[in-house]
């Protein structure tokens, strides 16, 4: 079972995307179906910026081409030779949604025919779709180029907007460019020229105040009117992918086209979703899935792409959407220009001008979305130049951040020859014999033994799975009784989080410093505020529902999930297990690893020390049922020397394993590859490490149930054994027959009887049983001698054995001599008839 199938709370945000996906499917194709035949529903549709520069060409071609031919009846009305002065003349409009160039050089040709102004081809100057308040424009400055030449005499403009949108740049222009230089300046709408005495100034600074007070009034209007449609949610702005517009019969916009309403569409939804089941659910990165997205043909382009590629930043923008969660906002940045550096910044509000939740356009459930924020938050950045080598192997990123220096709050940076270690900058510029952190941390070291402890913290072992079970039964029966305690207070925490945010908003501070301080303080405060978010969800979610306690069966299961991650994720190459790993370790993990110099201040003579918390239960509960605890008192301190140990230390900490595994020396040596009495060696080390008495070996090889390398003999030959002493074969007749000795013999039949937890037969016991055998054969009609041959005795040494063992019983001796006068007769040695000759007739 894998650390992903395990992840309860994953899963069920898996089965919910799922399900979101499948609707959004049914209803795309209901949709097809239902406009099959029909004009397809308009799309905007993204535009490269090859697409963007071919217009822009095709619209400067055809312009040019209707003022050429104005002015060519322009020339034929007023030569060079019949005019008063040489002048040039300058055309603008601002947004590609207009197109009224010809329309004011007209106006400005019919003006210069009656001030009898020439007016050359090569001094017609204009602008395309280019704002007023922008100084760098093309047909502007190559205008102030030709003023500079002193090549003409007057300048004519359709009106003073036309020249500049601020008042101050247009009255610059005026004075600067054309009074000081004794050209004159006439705007054709505004009736001003320049030659008409000073009155000139007052009105065209009226104009251009008004021109101004224009703009911005009409910015009122238009934000009035946005917010009125917002409401309403009709589309007053470009809708973010997964939302399109529905025609609202009856109602149109300004240039006379369908008003629409703002719905998800289906086509596109089911993407969101994929993006989101892909970061959150897969674990795959931003770049991956933006990498998946590019390659998929039937992937959606973004919007506002002029490639038509999916980016890190255009992907995360999606992730980091609030609509997709029912959130929406209109005006929560403002535009403001920037004249000194000639162009439109974007600035935060204080507050949107209009926001709220609409849940018929939520995407995305607040788990998963809140979950995706907190992971972003959590993101480990990719900075640093890339390795000129093709290994990563001494360069490990899974820990990557998580470390750092607790006397200077900062993390600590990669460093060191082929960037193999981590140090803090700012302990480099202290002295030695002060430096808080003087021992440069190694990063192979530093992963392999962070790993092994977290491997180990999540070791299920029967005490520990009980101490979880407890836990989580507890957290559960609280959790049901307060739930509306434990919901107001993380509500509370939530609330003072966006006060904090918004105080350190509204106040950056004055230095530069002050406010790089306060943007990382943001950033901070953002991430605790999402986590928050989610934990309040993910409360909420597990409230809705009966809650229950995982089973223990559960329990094991994931930890040892979760144990196999972390060791597959110290080598792995995967970037999906990385992360996952990553993931799982900031969940166990609380806050950073602070590291303490150990030793002594000086080369290979000291270490670093990693303290942190870990709370196993807490991440086994969010885990398995995606409820969070707030405030628990789980958490445990785990200390790591950050040092690499002698060679000796590693090989007796491997021969004690194998030594309380219950090998043997040579068979710990066979493995170790080396000798027996070294592997003695190592196990008194390990002991006399830690202060503990040496072990008697001689003891524990008694303990052991396998106590020799190969089998002994006496157990090969054991069974065989027993088969000839229940024959009645002695000792040394069974020892000649096995080929071996009466020792071994002795030894199997002791180890037959003790395995089968039998009594060990003694002498007398085997004696007796031959004896038995004995009397049993001699009834059976055998004389002395063959039962003597057959069992092992001398005729007289079997005799003396059976009148011992009468007169032990109390009867009668046997009379040899009758039973063989029997057998010389013919008849039977015991003196019976045998079967055969009673059944003779």
């Amino acid at each position: 079972m894998t650390y992903g199938d395990m992840d309860m709370f994953s899963q069920n945000i898996a089965t919910i995307l799922n399900q979101l996906q499948h609707d959004f499917d049914e209803k795309a194709t209901a949709n097809n179906q239902a406009n099959k035949g029909k004009v397809p529903k308009r799309k905007k549709a993204s535009r490269s910026k090859d697409e963007i520069r071919r217009r822009q060409e095709e619209l400067y071609e055809k312009t040019l081409k209707e003022i050429n031919e104005l002015l060519d009846a322009y020339y034929a009305v007023l030569s060079r030779k019949d005019a008063e002065s040489i002048g040039a003349l300058y055309a603008r409009y601002s947004s590609r949604f207009q197109d009224s160039i010809v329309d004011q050089i007209r106006t400005i040709l019919e003006e210069a025919i009656r001030k009898k102004v020439f007016i050359p081809r090569e001094n017609v100057f204009f602008d395309l779709a280019i704002r007023g308040w922008k100084d760098r424009r093309p047909g502007l400055l190559a205008l102030r180029k030709k003023i500079e030449a002193a090549e003409i005499q007057t300048f004519m403009v359709f009106t003073t907007s036309r020249l500049y949108r601020r008042t101050y740049k247009a009255l610059q222009f005026v004075e600067e460019e054309l009074v000081e230089r004794n050209i004159r300046g006439i705007f054709v709408k505004s009736n001003i020229d320049t030659v008409q005495g000073d009155h000139w100034r007052t009105i065209f600074q009226a104009l251009a105040a008004n021109d101004e007070a224009q703009v911005r009034i009409y910015s009122s209007h238009i934000q009035a009117s946005h917010e009125g449609l917002f409401v309403r949610q009709m589309v007053h702005t470009s809708l973010s992918l997964g939302y399109t517009g529905e025609v609202v019969e009856g109602e149109f916009t300004r240039r006379q086209l369908p008003r629409r309403k703002i719905v998800i569409d289906p086509d596109t939804a089911r993407w969101i979703v994929q993006i989101f089941y892909w970061y959150v659910v897969d674990g795959i990165s931003i770049t991956a899935i933006a990498r998946k997205l590019n390659a998929d043909e039937d992937a959606p382009a973004p919007a506002k792409s002029n490639t038509g590629l999916w980016t890190h930043k255009l992907v995360r923008t999606h992730i980091e959407n609030t609509e997709y969660r029912g959130w929406w906002q209109y005006g929560a940045k403002e535009t403001k220009w920037l004249s000194k550096k000639d162009y439109a910044h974007q600035i935060p509000r204080d507050k949107p001008l209009k926001e709220g939740q609409f849940e018929e356009l939520r995407i995305i459930p607040d788990d998963c979305w809140y979950t995706a924020q907190e992971m972003i938050a959590n993101e480990a950045g990719n900075s640093g130049r890339k390795p000129k080598d093709s290994t990563s192997k001494p360069r490990p990123r899974l820990l990557r951040g998580l470390f750092v220096c607790p006397e200077h709050g900062r993390k600590l940076a990669v460093g060191g020859a082929k960037a193999c270690v981590m140090l803090c900058p700012n302990c480099r510029f202290i002295e030695v014999h002060e430096r808080p952190l003087f021992t440069h941390l190694n990063r192979e070291l530093a992963l392999k033994l962070t790993c092994e402890h977290l491997t180990d913290c999540v070791r299920p072992t029967d005490d520990f799975v009980d101490t979880i079970l407890n836990v989580l039964e507890d957290y559960v029966g609280l959790l049901s009784q307060t739930e509306p305690a434990i919901v107001e207070s993380l509500q509370s925490r939530a609330d003072a989080l966006a006060s904090t945010i918004e105080f350190n908003r509204r106040n950056p501070g004055v230095s530069e410093q002050e406010q790089r301080k306060t943007e990382q303080l943001l950033k901070e405060l953002r991430s605790e505020q999402n986590e928050v978010f989610a934990q309040l969800r993910s409360t909420e979610s597990a409230l809705a529902v009966s809650l229950q306690t995982p089973s223990r069966e559960q329990i094991i299961a994931f930890l040892t999930a979760t144990s196999d991650l972390l060791s597959q994720s110290m080598t792995s190459t995967d970037e999906i297990v990385v992360r996952n790993g990553r993931r799982a370790i900031e969940s166990i993990v609380k806050g950073k690893i602070e590291l303490y110099q150990m030793g002594e201040r000086a080369k290979s003579k000291g270490w670093l020390q990693g303290r942190f918390l870990v709370d196993v239960p807490a991440y086994v509960l969010q885990q398995l049922t995606g409820v969070r605890i707030s405030e628990s008192s789980t958490t445990n301190e785990v200390v790591i020397d950050y040092k690499k140990s002698k060679l000796i230390n590693e090989q007796s900490e491997t021969a004690k394993r194998l030594w309380d595994d219950g090998l043997l020396h040579v068979e710990i040596a066979k493995q170790m590859g080396c000798i027996p009495s070294y592997v003695t060696k190592l196990i008194q080390h390990w002991h006399d490490q830690r202060g503990l008495p040496q072990p008697n070996n001689k003891k524990r090889r008694k303990l052991l149930i396998n106590k020799q390398q190969r089998t002994p003999i006496y157990k090969q030959i054991a069974n065989q054994v027993h088969e000839l002493m229940e024959a009645g074969h002695s000792n040394l007749e069974i020892a000649r027959q096995t080929k071996t000795s009466d020792t071994n013999v002795a030894k199997a039949i002791r180890w037959w009887h003790e395995k089968r937890e039998l009594s060990v037969p003694t002498a007398a016991d085997r004696r007796k049983q031959k004896i038995e055998r004995a009397l049993a054969m001699l009834d059976g009609g055998a004389l002395l001698t063959n039962v003597a041959t057959e069992l092992g005795y001398s005729a007289r040494g079997l005799k003396l054995a059976l009148d011992k063992f009468a007169k032990d019983k109390g009867g009668e001796k046997t009379d040899f001599r009758s039973r063989r006068g029997n057998a010389k007769s013919g008849a039977s040695a015991n003196g019976k008839d045998s079967p055969s000759d009673s059944d003779t007739v």
